[in-house]
């Protein structure tokens, strides 16, 4: 029977039967149009450039204590590198045509669901072994019972130390722990597809991003978990549901955005920054403190672009700000010498940001470094290549294709970094793209095999 039968049947199969038949019970959601890369990058994007270029250069120094570098230059080349990577986006959409309103079923069957179902035990299991040997990592450094009282006590400085001194990151080993959205979505699709519950594996993915999250003081892991679920629920929907309200509901998902993301901010600002820097700031209520921090993220992460633009892009002889995970990958990082390569050593940002900017506030942005690394030509490029490859994923989501679906929920996690970091060009982002792709070209496979077999 052909994926193509499959795709007729409208009911949702129980355990059994989905293995035998392999129907896939998911629909394509048709109201998320946020989804979109080119909408993400437009609503994530212009607000950042907007606080960075409107903010005065006396409030930067008041607020962020770094002299403001952002002006209407740097600004209108940010518009420009977005705007190419919004076309490249737009390309693979305006070329074959409007998917049609009503989403397609995601084109699965019996073998892509056991790939599925083994990919995600595989993940969750070099994702556990990852946080494993980092915790016997934390332990031999001399992490201990009353460290681990300080931070549940909120010691002041305590969780910088404990991120600093016992959960460094060690290359390659806690790199494993990065496979963890991967694991979360897999399991979670074949939940819905197949019914088998994964309770404890699914719990056990959630305690450890917690533990980290709380632990570490590293609110992007948790976002790393977070949105690939939500994407997952926002591209998909089962055949019986009632469209109209979720429909509407995820529609209007973008309004409030905003307010769960300085939420989320405060509840880990109180813990990170609140007790350790909150008198620097003399007598702020917790509420301002928090809008302050919160635009201070965005804002300099576009004004350390173009501090690094000015003050370090100009002695570097190779691209690195757009390639990072090659100089902190374990192997080659090792075998080059960064400084002979690059003419710069690894820790130059953090030399130039001590003298030009705060440390308190390291992100660099991310649209300007391709100017860094190749010139404006080669980054409008750059951006036209990434916004049409993620373009391409994206359609090939929304004709059902669900490996493109379980690559583009990670991936939509630098859609929504753009403002503040080049998300996809991290160490700990390398690994999950080639999870991911991996598992894609599986399951593409897998489903061109039965129908090669039947004309044969």
């Amino acid at each position: 029977m052909t994926t193509r039968t499959f795709a007729a049947l409208g009911d949702r199969p129980g355990a059994t039967e989905a293995e035998a038949s392999g129907p896939s019970p998911l629909r394509v959601r048709d109201g998320a149009w946020w989804l979109h890369p080119s909408w993400t990058a437009i609503l994530t994007v212009l607000p950042c450039l907007a606080v960075a270029w409107m903010t005065p250069g006396e409030d930067y120094l008041l607020w962020w204590r770094t002299p403001k570098y952002f002006g209407s230059v740097t600004a209108l080349t940010s518009l420009l590198l977005l705007g190419a990577f919004v076309a490249g986006a737009m390309v693979p959409s305006l070329a074959r045509g409007r998917v049609p309103v009503r989403g397609p079923r995601l084109t699965t069957s019996a073998a892509q669901r056991r790939i599925l179902r083994r990919a995600g035990n595989v993940f969750l299991a070099l994702t556990v072994t990852g946080y494993a040997v980092w915790m016997l990592l934390a332990l031999s450094r001399g992490y201990g019972v009353a460290q681990f009282i300080s931070a549940m006590h909120l010691d002041q400085g305590a969780l910088i130390v404990e991120k600093q001194v016992y959960f460094s990151t060690a290359p390659g080993v806690t790199t494993l722990t990065q496979f963890g959205p991967l694991a979360l979505v897999c399991l979670l699709l074949d939940r819905r597809m197949s019914g088998r519950r994964h309770h404890w594996s699914l719990a056990l993915l959630a305690v450890l991003t917690l533990v980290r999250v709380f632990i570490n003081a590293e609110r992007l892991a948790l976002f790393e978990m977070a949105i690939p679920a939500v994407v997952l629920a926002a591209a998909t929907r089962t055949g019986t549901t009632r469209r109209s309200r979720r429909k509407l509901f995820w529609a209007a998902l973008p309004l409030l955005a905003p307010l769960a993301l300085a939420v989320v901010f405060a509840v880990f600002e109180f813990t990170r920054s609140w007790n350790d820097r909150h008198p620097q700031y003399g007598d702020v209520g917790f509420g301002e403190f928090i809008m302050l921090r919160l635009g201070g993220y965005y804002a300099t992460a576009s004004n350390n672009s173009a501090i690094l633009l000015a003050r370090l892009a100009p002695y570097t002889k190779a691209p690195f700000f757009t390639v990072p995970f090659i100089w902190s990958a374990p192997v080659l990082g090792s075998l080059l010498d960064p400084r002979s390569v690059l003419g710069i050593s690894l820790d130059e940002w953090s030399k130039v940001l001590q003298q030009y900017g705060n440390l308190e506030f390291v992100n660099n942005g991310s649209l300007l470094l391709a100017v860094a690394d190749y010139g404006l030509a080669g980054a409008l490029i750059w951006w036209t290549v990434l916004g049409l490859a993620l373009g391409i994923c994206y359609r090939a989501l929304r004709s059902g294709d669900v490996g493109a679906l379980i690559l583009y929920s990670v991936l939509y996690i630098g859609l929504l970094e753009m403002g503040r970091i080049f998300y996809w060009g991290l160490g700990r982002t390398f690994p999950v793209i080639i999870g991911g792709l991996a598992v894609s070209w599986y399951l593409r496979r897998a489903l061109r095999a039965p129908e090669t077999s039947a004309e044969s």
